[in-house]
């Protein structure tokens, strides 16, 4: 999911590289809609042709201005957006490599990829961003007292309801509310009404910090998911408990935590109790003494007031504009406000560095040795140093079993106890591991598991053999596809068989996947 942090890191990059004032020359595209009612496809287009930009705005998501109409982009699951980019080298990633809107202006063209776009009136827009900014987590304009007061009128709703209620907490995605709930001790079935003041500040402060850590990651391209602590793991990251995994809430959307780490008891639950996210890293408490793991408001990124570009907190001038920055008052030495941002010292937000791969073979299996250059390397603050040396670190990866590329689901039932699957098969062509995939194309295969080439896709060979040739077949004859229960109860996260036909037209097949066929050959789903 594009979450908060990468919608608003978008809107940075067309602001950055799109000019003001440009007339649209072109559009092209089939997501056009209109807020509630289908329209065509040429009338939304002549609607835009020849409009002119006039800017853009995010409040969760992008908000394109072309004078009297706006574009709503949504970028669900896998969207993303590419600007100037060939035509033929603009791959929308993992989804679709033809943009569903492609809007051609004077000097630049924007491709959509993977996204709903609807159209909508800029009056309208521009009031609701007026109306929500000071409760968008990813904006500048953030006020956590109101943001608090916009939680507590939910009182009888769960709280990974509210959020992700785009109306309380806008930006708030699926990773944010699992990864916040856990730093705040709190069970994601607690309702609102159940937590005291204190539990809910410290929980929309939660919610602030890990989307600023969610946004500087993804601006500096470095790992987010280091950083996960329940999201798609099978073990807790403090307790290294199991981790429930559930459809919890309204819109039963995918649930992540850790029973011991988590309360459903909010009277038991202190805040100054809470574990750290790491050693390095203490949470603000209020009222205590300050902090120096607690950013001084001089330290903090700053948004300028011209563009409203997000720039570095040692720039003294904005880097698109070169509007300089507003003075700034130093704080004394008082204890931290509830509006401080927790800055994460043991992070180094840079882009990893080049390696160098070299494969050899042996008697025990194939190795890569991996090659790189930590001259440049600094000592930690508060933790362990890292030796600076001029020599080129090497670093060996054995690959004589499975691929650890097979996915979160089968890691996750490895580790909770599950017989083993047997080494994947190797791909003639190169004769390395393959990869486990799942059959997405709508069909009567849809949901079931194969191997393919581990390769990229520029040299990857045309390898393919199912991984489900040992499950059971269903009263239908067809193979049958391995789920997992999500339900909460005493079977949670248990395997099971059952018809890959899609529902209405499923037959009342079931079998335990526990001992069955095919397990010894793939556990997990």
């Amino acid at each position: 999911m594009v979450e908060g942090p990468g919608c608003t890191l978008n809107g940075e990059k067309i602001r950055s590289r799109i000019q003001k004032g440009q007339r649209v020359k072109e559009m092209r595209g089939n997501m056009f809609t209109t807020k509630g009612v289908e329209q065509e496809r040429n009338n939304a287009i002549q609607r835009l042709k020849g409009s002119q930009y006039t800017g853009v705005d995010t409040l969760g998501k992008e908000l394109l201005y072309f004078g009297s109409n706006a574009l709503r982009v949504h970028f669900g699951m896998n969207g993303s957006m590419r600007i100037n980019t060939p035509e033929r080298n603009h791959g929308g990633g993992r989804g679709s490599s033809v943009p569903v809107l492609e809007i051609h202006l004077a000097n630049d063209i924007v491709r959509f990829f993977d996204s709903t776009v609807e159209l909508r009136l800029s009056d309208d827009c521009n009031q609701r961003v007026r109306a929500l900014q000071s409760l968008d987590v990813c904006s500048p304009a953030f006020i956590h007292s109101r943001s608090a007061e916009a939680v507590r009128r939910h009182l009888g709703r769960m709280l990974c309801d509210v959020l992700l209620d785009q109306a309380v907490m806008p930006g708030v995605g699926n990773i944010i509310k699992n990864e916040a709930l856990f730093d705040a001790g709190l069970h994601p079935a607690v309702k609102v009404e159940q937590l005291s003041d204190e539990q809910l500040h410290h929980l929309v402060k939660m919610t602030r910090d890990f989307t600023l850590l969610f946004y500087k990651c993804r601006k500096s391209g470095s790992a987010l998911c280091t950083h996960y602590k329940v999201y798609k793991r099978s073990r807790c990251g403090r307790c290294s408990g199991t981790i429930t995994v559930c459809r919890l809430g309204d819109n039963a959307r995918m649930t992540y935590f850790c029973d011991r780490c988590q309360g459903r008891d909010t009277g038991s639950i202190h805040i100054s109790q809470l574990p750290v996210r790491n050693t390095l890293i203490a949470w603000a408490s209020s009222g205590g003494a300050a902090n120096e793991n607690v950013a001084k408001r001089e330290e903090e990124d700053w948004a300028c007031h011209l563009c409203t570009l997000l720039n570095q907190s040692a720039a003294k001038s904005c880097d698109a504009c070169l509007t300089p920055r507003a003075p700034v008052h130093k704080e004394g030495t008082s204890a931290p406000s509830s509006t401080d941002l927790v800055r994460y010292p043991c992070t180094a937000f840079t882009k990893p560095q080049e390696e160098r791969k070299l494969n050899w073979r042996s008697a025990f299996g194939t190795a890569t040795l991996l090659f790189s250059d930590l001259s440049k390397a600094s000592e930690l603050s508060r933790g362990g140093t890292l030796a600076s040396s001029s020599q080129p670190c090497k670093k060996m990866r054995i690959d004589a079993g499975p691929s650890n590329k097979m996915g979160a689901h089968t890691t996750a039932e490895m580790e909770r106890g599950q017989s083993s699957p047997s080494v994947p098969p190797l791909c003639a062509s190169h004769g390395r591991p393959t990869l486990l995939r799942v059959v997405h194309k709508d069909g009567e295969n849809k949901g079931r598991l194969f191997y393919t080439c581990s390769q990229p896709r520029e040299a990857k060979c045309n390898f393919f053999e199912w991984a489900d040739l040992h499950f059971p077949s269903c009263h239908h004859g067809k193979r049958c596809v391995m789920r997992t229960v999500l339900k909460l109860g005493p079977n949670n996260g248990r395997n099971f068989y059952t018809c890959g036909f899609r529902k209405g037209k499923q037959c009342d097949y079931f079998q335990w996947a526990e001992g069955g066929p095919g397990v010894s050959i793939l556990p997990g789903c």
